[in-house]
């Protein structure tokens, strides 16, 4: 009997598609467009919401819903975690480094530039360039592409400022500013960390995948910039990210489902990584969203 050919993701909440229907995932948007050719393929989703890269990660649980943010299974687990026949796979998607960094890090307007910087440089180059060593090496068939997607701006200076609190409530930051800074100023620090993860994680990421790629006689690992722009931000004029309404309720497609997940995945004594729980689609590719990185990684693949 012929092997089916497999499309393999790996990563965290943006591979995985939180908030949107299975539909609307880009992996899924991939999957259908190489079907075109290949009928036969299998779309073998490993990603979830919380992945970190995990390189010296030791602790093990036990996988739960996609749309519950949990640190593991990593992503370097998750590569050993495909089950079938390497040979069989003909594309993996891959991505990581913001989870080992920390959301919390990104909007914290008090955390130093530099620390950002160091942290970004770390995960983005450090981890994601030996986590790529991972992969070629479980998928180490010549005919094999992996794709690499990057990130986006998060918040910009086009996201409406009088928003931002909701966001930063969300991660349990402080949201206003302390006394004797003007509120325009405290949401230039945001936005400038954000500006600097989605810059410098981009630069990282691809710089990551060219070292990479000279280290091998065939190269095959393509970064992909999914092509945002600061009009795409969360609360921005042009959002490809969910965001939370003016009630603090989250804006995606499968509220109701996640929140079971969360219920059941989170003690109920611990309220408040529930309520995160409940509203952790916000940030991330919406249905436009997600179609722009599918639009990226086919472009990519031409």
């Amino acid at each position: 009997m012929p092997s089916m050919p497999y499309l393999v993701t790996l990563g965290d909440s943006v591979p995985w598609g939180q908030g949107l229907l299975p539909e609307h995932k880009f992996s899924r948007l991939v999957a259908d467009e190489l079907r075109q050719t290949d009928p036969s393929l299998i779309e073998h989703l490993l990603a979830h919401s919380g992945a970190v890269i995990g390189l010296g990660h030791t602790v093990t649980a036990a996988r739960v819903h996609g749309e519950v943010p949990v640190g593991p299974p990593t992503i370097v687990e998750q590569v050993g975690g495909f089950p079938g026949e390497p040979a069989d796979v003909p594309v993996v998607l891959v991505n990581g480094g913001i989870n080992d960094v920390d959301i919390r890090n990104i909007l914290n307007p008090f955390i130093r530039l530099d620390a950002l910087h160091r942290m970004t440089i770390e995960h983005c180059y450090d981890s994601m360039r030996r986590l790529l060593e991972i992969t070629l090496q479980r998928f180490s068939d010549p005919r094999t592409a992996v794709f690499v997607t990057g990130y986006y701006p998060i918040l910009s200076r086009d996201s409406q400022p009088f928003r931002v609190p909701r966001l930063l409530l969300l991660h349990g930051l402080q949201a206003e500013p302390p006394p004797a800074m003007m509120v325009s100023s405290f949401f230039d620090l945001v936005v400038e960390r954000c500006l600097l993860f989605w810059t410098e994680s981009t630069l990282a990421l691809q710089q990551a995948v060219d070292e990479v790629n000279r280290e091998t006689s065939d190269p095959r690992v393509v970064f992909v910039d999914p092509g945002y722009t600061e009009e795409n931000a969360v609360f921005a004029s042009d959002p490809w990210l969910w965001g939370l309404n003016s009630d603090f309720t989250p804006q995606d497609e499968v509220v109701a489902e996640r929140r079971g997940a969360c219920n059941a995945a989170i003690p109920g004594h611990d309220g408040l990584a529930r309520e995160q729980c409940y509203r952790a689609s916000a940030g991330h590719p919406n249905v436009a969203g997600a179609r722009k990185y599918a639009d990226a990684i086919f472009h990519a693949m031409s």
